[in-house]
């Protein structure tokens, strides 16, 4: 179930990730400001550590393949 867990929060990571790619892409094309942007991507990174945090009891954004064990 932690394996799960952790492999759940990776995939979250890299949503968060892509989201902010594209995100910026579309930012930039629409001439958009881009504060509001990146504070929500921040809330998603902050999420994702707080969720660690209180699952791992370490605020990590990625669990490497060694921790999967």
């Amino acid at each position: 179930m932690i394996i799960l867990l952790k492999k759940f929060a990776n995939i979250l990571t890299v949503l968060a990730t892509l989201l902010l790619l594209v995100g910026f892409a579309y930012i930039i094309i629409k001439n958009q400001p881009i504060s509001g942007f990146v504070s929500e991507i921040a809330f998603c990174y902050l999420a994702i550590g707080v969720f660690n945090y209180l699952l791992f009891g370490t605020a990590t954004l990625w669990h490497k393949k060694s921790e999967m064990k």
